[in-house]
């Protein structure tokens, strides 16, 4: 699995692996903090939770991946911004981190000895104790552990048992999730997104628009029209269709290369700088005192790029 943190900056994504022992929501998210450590910022544990990428949060006692494929993206979501680490406790938060972040990714073979229910144990009375999975597996581990409590108690409970005594935990049949498909009504009413951020990253430009369900949007709601100096987003939610446009940006973008992305709460239309070593003060180009050059610029000028997503 991938957690990623992106309520605020930095942002921060880590690999969690889920092949290792069994590990709860809260732990994950506690070694997550400490992980979060390198880049020079603290978050609170007890201020964090995790979503799915429908924006339903997880139980802190749910032990991962909480029925959600292998290689699912999570989001964690913090109730306060990150703090910036003191400059004497930077060294050792990157330490901290770099432990905690191998700790996420720990394969079962390290832990198999610690976690795992005896081999030794009967089928009776591995019964007795809880335990209905395979053997050895990480299902069984968290049975053993955690008994009734554990997220996957009733795994091979019903299951028959073989005349041997060997009892296997049933085998998931993968289905395909059903995918939401998009058809644009002939007209809808227009709203004008004023609500946004501008972030300029170096060679990118993210201009973050806040909007509830935005991770569930159907394929085709979103649509932008980029142009060398502008661009024009359209977004169909709730019967309505969201624009925001800018007709004149601050300066150049490479139109091909711009992109929009869908996360939990939010789209971000990436903006891909024309020229990397130019800052942008502004998100739209306004007329500053002596600027004779700003009446030569057309606004939507040029051939348009479509993005659909």
């Amino acid at each position: 699995m991938y957690f990623h943190f992106e309520d605020a900056t930095p942002e921060f994504t880590t690999k969690v692996g889920i092949s290792g022992r069994p590990m709860t929501v809260h732990e994950a998210l506690g070694q997550f903090a400490l992980a979060y450590g390198s880049t020079g910022y603290e978050l609170s544990v007890s201020s964090l939770e995790l979503v799915d990428e429908s924006g339903l949060a997880l139980a802190l006692d749910a032990v991962l991946p909480c029925g959600l494929p292998p290689d699912a993206d999570a989001f964690v979501r913090s109730s306060i911004a990150p703090a910036p680490l003191a400059e004497a406790a930077v060294a050792t938060a990157a330490a901290a981190a770099k432990a905690a972040s191998a700790a996420l990714a720990r394969p079962l073979a390290a832990v198999a000895a610690s976690t795992a229910p005896s081999a030794a144990l009967s089928a009776e009375e591995m019964r007795q104790k809880g335990v209905y999975a395979a053997p050895g597996s990480a299902v069984a581990a968290s049975q053993a552990k955690m008994g009734e409590n554990s997220y996957y108690y009733s795994v091979g409970k019903h299951k028959a048992r073989d005349p041997t005594g060997v009892v296997t935990a049933p085998v998931p049949i993968a289905t395909p999730a059903p995918k939401a498909v998009f058809v644009k009504p002939a007209k809808l009413p227009e709203a004008t997104i004023t609500n946004y951020a501008m972030i300029d990253d170096e060679k990118e430009i993210k201009v973050q628009v806040p909007l509830a369900g935005a991770g569930t949007l159907a394929e085709g709601a979103i649509s932008v029209d980029f142009r060398i100096r502008s661009f024009d987003l359209r977004v169909v939610h709730e019967n309505k269709e969201l624009r925001l446009h800018v007709p004149l940006l601050c300066q150049e973008i490479d139109q091909e290369k711009c992109v929009v992305k869908k996360k939990t709460g939010k789209l971000i239309v990436v903006l891909h700088k024309k020229d990397p070593e130019q800052p942008w003060y502004e998100l739209r180009k306004t007329k500053g005192v002596g600027d004779s050059e700003y009446n030569k610029l057309v606004p939507d000028a040029g051939e348009s790029t479509k993005f659909t997503l």
